[in-house]
């Protein structure tokens, strides 16, 4: 959305969530939006329990909250928060309703955002579906893969998060040590590498393993 984020840097105020800050409670009413430019945000729920469940994890780049700037939930549907330091530009939804509709190419570049991101979300779906630890994991690894890959030749593609092991595990519904000892078995396989939170993918190896020749043509980009 390199245009449209150009026009609404114009309207926009620059802001710094700091890590653990919270951005948005569940069924809170947002007064503004926010488009993430660099950090990570989660969106949780918590049950009845005490229990927290990551939903999801935004990167750059990401539109927050998503459902209430279409105007489709009056409220926040989750929490979210600030799982390092955040720099967003938030903005009134009016605002970006408006500098939205002026051109055509802000409207293609918007629709081009929610199409990656709901194609995006599938793949996130169908990880969650697996049964096998390792697959959720594979199916993780697309997801993020697709959503916040950058491309750096021969397959291979950098997850632009900074991700721990933790935060992985939690992502998935794993416990850490399982999640350790799988990431182990990709790495062997030339999967995935990893040095402290970034992560490296090589496609090609990932879809072999997976055996899904269908996401070959998957643009990631």
């Amino acid at each position: 959305m390199k245009q449209l984020l150009s026009q609404l840097r114009e309207v926009g105020t620059l802001t710094v969530y700091r890590k653990g800050s919270s951005l948005y409670f569940q069924g809170e009413v947002p007064r503004y939006a926010v488009i993430l430019l660099d950090g990570i945000v989660k969106a949780y729920t918590i049950s009845r329990e005490g229990n927290e469940t990551i939903v999801h994890l935004y990167g750059k780049g990401s539109i927050l909250p998503l459902a209430w700037v279409n105007s489709q939930s009056p409220t926040a549907l989750f929490n979210y928060e600030a799982v390092n330091d955040v720099r967003c530009l938030k903005l009134k939804r009016d605002d970006f309703l408006h500098i939205m509709s002026e051109k055509p190419e802000y409207l293609r570049e918007y629709l081009d955002y929610m199409v990656h991101n709901q194609a995006s979300m599938l793949l996130r779906i169908t990880g969650l579906a697996q049964s096998r630890a390792i697959e959720k994991i594979c199916y993780t690894l697309y997801f993020l893969m697709f959503r916040y890959g950058i491309d750096r030749g021969s397959g291979d593609y950098v997850i632009d998060l900074k991700l721990t092991q933790t935060l992985l595990a939690e992502l998935i519904g794993q416990t850490r040590e399982s999640t350790a000892k799988n990431l182990k078995v990709l790495k062997e396989a030339g999967v995935v590498d990893y040095t402290s939170s970034t992560y490296t993918v090589n496609k090609p190896r990932l879809e072999a393993y997976l055996g899904e020749d269908s996401f070959r043509n998957l643009d990631i980009s």
